[in-house]
């Protein structure tokens, strides 16, 4: 992270074809990968849809609402003097970008910047923000099969031999991970032996890794900062992004139940931590189609009808894709034409 911030990333002819790419990889996913690799059609899926009604609509919609409100716990403990009106705006803003626009994670992050910034925040404190709130979305991604492994190892689940490995494997590995960023968080000994084998792995990939920057320089240099934004805020972060997993999960057992897939609730608990494993490593924008395909694949996989698989897949979709980006474009208008954005444009306040 720069002194004077994250740019607005420009678009030019490769980002414009990634995003092609990407886009195009999202509609093959969806319209034939789904309905082919379940063994249902659109006509299948489209009458599962069709069964949602307004009040069943309005109930989802309140727990996105929730779990969006749950994620200002995050924002405000990695930045105690954020406001929550502030950290809904900054968080719908963020999630919408990173959902409709080219290169949406950066261009978020660059806005989420302008927009602290304005309201007089130090350079210094956003970064760390940053840096902590990124490593809290991707350990608590990591946690959740760990979570998934222990209710199909413990419920009792008729699922097949491979699903069975896999979440041992995926909690095995879950469980590592989070382990070694603990160390690595409170002790200067592990993150240094955590870069020299990061910059080992990655630098035949990265020029800015093999020169000594990029992720060996997070790990050594920034790590003081994030052990005491760790230490001071970690109790209110994990309860707003436990919160925030809860009253999501909420949304996608109401969507699976809406559309007619009458699963247990622990296998609905196993696909549902499967999907936000998949948002870290899928190659689309959000995740969009991989994940799609994936879930529904695993409730397949533990009995469930392909049609409403399907449906319970994309009706969550919609919700946590699509209905956010509202609020999100009516939060940056709010700001954008509002006296702090100038502040911002000159990024001329107290680092």
């Amino acid at each position: 992270m720069t002194s004077t911030g994250p740019a607005l990333p420009g678009l030019g002819w490769r980002e414009a074809v990634q995003s092609l790419v990407g886009l195009s990889l999202v509609v093959l996913l969806i319209a034939y990968g789904l309905p082919h690799l379940m063994d249902t059609s659109w006509e299948a899926i489209w009458a599962q849809l069709s069964r949602v009604r307004l009040h069943t609509a309005l109930a989802m919609g309140a727990l996105l609402l929730a779990g969006l409100l749950c994620y200002t716990w995050v924002l405000i403990g990695s930045l105690p003097e954020l406001r929550v009106p502030q950290a809904l705006r900054v968080n719908a803003v963020a999630a919408t970008v990173a959902n409709i626009v080219p290169l949406g994670a950066a261009a978020g992050a660059a806005l989420s910047w302008k927009m602290l910034r304005s309201w007089g925040f130090a350079r210094r404190a956003i970064s760390s923000s940053f840096l902590v709130t990124g490593l809290w979305n991707v350990l608590a991604r990591l946690v959740l099969p760990v979570v998934g492994c222990l209710v199909l190892v413990v419920a009792p689940i008729d699922a097949p031999r491979v699903v069975v490995q896999g979440a041992l494997v995926a909690g095995a590995v879950g469980t590592g991970l989070v382990v070694v960023c603990a160390l690595m968080i409170f002790s200067d000994r592990v993150a240094a032996v955590v870069a020299v084998v990061l910059r080992a792995l990655l630098s035949p990939f990265s020029r800015t890794v093999r020169e000594g920057g990029g992720i060996a320089h997070v790990v050594t240099d920034q790590r003081h900062r994030i052990e005491a934004v760790v230490r001071r805020g970690w109790p209110q972060m994990t309860a707003g992004m436990a919160g925030q997993f809860v009253f999501l999960f909420g949304l996608y057992w109401l969507a699976a139940r809406v559309v007619g897939l009458d699963l247990p609730v622990a296998e609905l608990i196993c696909a549902y931590t499967f999907r936000q494993l998949l948002t870290v490593v899928a190659v689309t924008p959000g995740g969009l189609g991989v994940t799609e395909v994936g879930t529904a694949g695993l409730l397949v996989l533990f009995g469930g009808d392909g049609g409403a698989a399907s449906a319970t897949a994309l009706l969550y979709a919609i919700y946590a894709h699509l209905l956010v980006v509202p609020f999100g474009i009516a939060a940056l208008g709010s700001w954008w034409v509002g006296p702090d954005r100038r502040a911002a444009v000159n990024d001329r306040l107290p680092a």
